[in-house]
């Protein structure tokens, strides 16, 4: 089966999830001092800016390896669906850091739940990246496949760094959410290397 499919359904499901997140900037009451409601609104700004480049660099990752792929299978399309099933649901985990990071009852329940959420897309994504690069399945070169598992080799440190997160919303909320970003930004920096031609 070719991917151009593929790669439509799951661009339009990464470009929805993204678009939600700027749902939860809202516009403040009304008040005297705009300045100051605007910059109490900075969870909903730094839950959106994680999210956001969760969600985008996933998608620059997810795009480059598609770009290899001369094929795909039944399994591939399932494991893919996984992937996009964690991706769709960004923006509830997104909302509640924003409601909740600045409570005292709620911010360790929210980072937890959103750290679970990239935890598993972290878990979706390496299976996506391990099937695709494993015995050219779908990556119809033997020497292509090895190169690109060369590259992606510290994608599953990504999950190590979810747990941390996790770990830290219990005692340090914001320091949970601060690894949570340090974690997009680094699946920026496995650099896959782009084909030639399609299918190389």
């Amino acid at each position: 089966m070719r991917t151009g499919r593929l790669e439509a359904f799951s661009d339009g499901v990464f470009a929805i999830a993204a678009t939600l997140l700027v749902l939860e900037l809202r516009v403040p009451p009304e008040t005297t001092d705009l300045p100051a409601a605007l910059l109490r609104l900075w969870p909903a700004y730094a839950a959106y800016l994680v999210s956001f480049l969760t969600i985008g660099i996933i998608w620059v990752n997810h795009h480059t390896l598609l770009e290899h792929c001369a094929r795909v299978d039944r399994r591939f399309l399932y494991l893919n669906l996984l992937l996009l099933v964690a991706v769709g649901i960004v923006p509830f985990p997104t909302a509640l850091v924003d409601q909740y990071i600045l409570s005292e009852q709620g911010a360790t329940a929210a980072l937890v739940v959103y750290g679970l959420g990239g935890l598993l897309i972290a878990i979706a994504f390496t299976g996506v990246f391990l099937y695709a690069t494993h015995d050219h399945r779908v990556v119809g070169d033997r020497a292509a496949a090895r190169r690109i598992r060369e590259e992606g080799r510290l994608f599953p440190i990504g999950l190590g760094a979810y747990i941390l997160g996790i770990a830290l919303a219990f005692v340090a909320p914001l320091a949970s959410l601060a690894i949570y970003a340090l974690t997009a930004l680094f699946y920026a920096l496995p650099l896959l290397p782009l084909p030639t031609t399609r299918g190389s």
